[in-house]
């Protein structure tokens, strides 16, 4: 299985963050409150709407690597409007086997300043898993800090693995929700899509 990356989308490309929630939710038989169940295992999925491009510059390989998406992981990149660029260092996992919702990060710029709502990505073995930072936090001297994570970490990544707070992605596979669709105007190609890439744990 390959990992394939889509180049950069158009400008007016759309996304729409999904949950995937691997708990659910009591519904009482006679009535009275909910109960969440929650499950480690919350993932995302990014439902997206590609406008129509010119298929000679970037519409034909999107198309092929979507295509590929089904047996192949995909990776993309994800847009944080409004968040400023940060030299946030070479951020690392400073403690193996955590869990939960907590992060011990060293490798920081020293008082880098990391947002609330911020995308991380916590990669093990090449595979990037994506979480929210939950709660601004500021590296300390050594550049070291504590993230607050959503959800729950899913899988415990040894000493060192890399943590990517500089140019986010989700990793996953596509599902494409109504087809390609290609028109020829005037010889010049172009093609829309609409899919779902979905974190593959």
């Amino acid at each position: 299985m390959a990992r394939l990356t889509l180049p950069p989308l158009p400008r007016q490309t759309g996304y729409q963050e999904v949950q995937i929630a691997a708990g659910t939710t009591q519904r009482p038989a006679w009535g009275g409150p909910l109960l969440p169940l929650a499950r480690t295992g919350d993932r995302w999925a990014f439902d997206v709407s590609i406008p129509a491009m010119a298929a000679a510059t970037c519409g034909a390989k999107v198309k092929l690597i979507l295509a590929k998406g089904k047996i192949n992981t995909v990776i993309m990149a994800i847009r944080e409007p409004g968040s400023p660029d940060r030299d946030y260092g070479a951020p690392r996992v400073a403690l193996g086997g955590q869990q939960g919702t907590s992060l011990n990060v060293a490798g920081l710029t020293p008082g880098v300043v990391i947002p609330d709502g911020k995308w991380m990505n916590l990669v093990i073995g090449g595979q990037h898993f994506l979480y929210l930072v939950d709660g601004e936090v500021t590296a300390d001297v050594n550049g070291a800090a504590i993230l607050k994570l959503w959800p729950m970490i899913r899988r415990s990544a040894p000493l060192n693995a890399p943590v990517r707070l500089a140019d986010p992605v989700i990793e996953g596979f596509v599902t494409i929700e109504v087809g390609v669709s290609i028109k020829d105007f005037a010889h010049v190609g172009s093609a829309a899509v609409n899919f779902r890439i979905e974190e593959q744990e």
